[in-house]
């Protein structure tokens, strides 16, 4: 009789958890719906498609989308820019003086590859195995909530700032910036595809990190991660584009950073006016207005 009863009350937490599951899960898509997106049932029907192996997901997936993304976008604008045009684009030229050294496009091709296939996939690798030991990533199939998503991106932000701006200037200490960050620095007018312009290490430590360690500190579900590493993608070709035509604050800032070197560490602003690394990128933004002052 005990071993029955045992048995029913087994049966009846197990049904419990299944209910428990597809009431979140209708609730999941509730909340997507109620903001028109209906995102749920489209993510559930994408994996469909494509599959839900974690494995290749983050590594295979997120990797083969980074590189289309990286050079579709990245191309775009040097084919603007060396073809001048469309026209209008110049209208959102923060770089009126800029030119494309030719010369340097095959090494600017080629370290580009090799920190996508032999920095980025080996580190995806050893993230996945991370994610993996800490065994506590959100089921792939079930969306976090759209305000667990915005907190998730509030937080990352920050994270990516804080840790940006100081291994960037551990890049320029005098001591390891000619063998490692100085590559960068070779395009004293950035374009887009410079973004991964790095010396490997520069790449690993300054670039990629910066991204990725929110991730796994925030326990970030994947649609989370590729959402977040897309907008991180085109916001570093942004910055290094010359123009102002994407979404995100304008490249000035880290124009002038490739201009002065010693200003500028940061993604978007907060840790430079803290230390003082903005003075006379600041002083710049106003020069134009006070000399119109005085004209007038």
């Amino acid at each position: 009789m005990l071993v029955c009863l045992q048995s029913y009350h087994t049966r009846f937490l197990q049904l419990d958890y299944l209910r428990g599951c597809t009431l979140y899960r209708a609730s999941l898509a509730n909340e997507w719906s109620s903001l028109g997106l209906g995102m749920q049932s489209r993510w559930e029907r994408t994996l469909d498609l494509i599959g839900d192996d974690s494995f290749h997901l983050y590594v295979y997936g997120m990797n083969v989308w980074n590189v289309v993304l990286y050079w579709s976008v990245g191309l775009t604008y040097f084919m603007a820019e060396m073809c001048a045009w469309p026209k209008w684009l110049e209208h959102y030229k923060v770089q009126p003086t800029a030119v494309i050294d030719k010369k340097r496009l095959y090494s600017l091709i080629t370290v580009n590859l090799f920190n996508q296939f032999f920095v980025a996939v080996p580190f995806s690798i050893f993230g996945y195995y991370v994610l993996k030991y800490q065994g506590t990533s959100p089921p792939i199939r079930e969306l976090p909530t759209f305000l667990r998503l915005i907190v998730t991106f509030a937080i990352l932000i920050a994270i990516q700032e804080v840790v940006a701006y100081y291994t960037h200037r551990l890049f320029h200490h005098r001591l390891i910036y000619k063998w490692t960050h100085k590559w960068h620095h070779e395009w004293t007018a950035p374009i887009a595809l410079s973004s991964y312009y790095n010396h490997p290490l520069d790449h690993l430590i300054g670039n990629l990190l910066p991204s990725t360690l929110g991730l796994s500190l925030t326990n970030a579900h994947f649609f989370t991660s590729w959402l977040w590493l897309t907008w991180a993608t085109l916001r570093t070709l942004s910055d290094h584009s010359g123009y102002h035509v994407l979404p995100f604050p304008s490249p000035r800032r880290h124009d002038f950073h490739h201009l002065k070197f010693t200003e500028c560490f940061g993604v978007w602003g907060p840790m430079d006016y803290l230390h003082g690394t903005d003075t006379l990128f600041r002083a710049s933004l106003l020069a134009p207005s006070e000399t119109a002052k005085k004209n007038h």
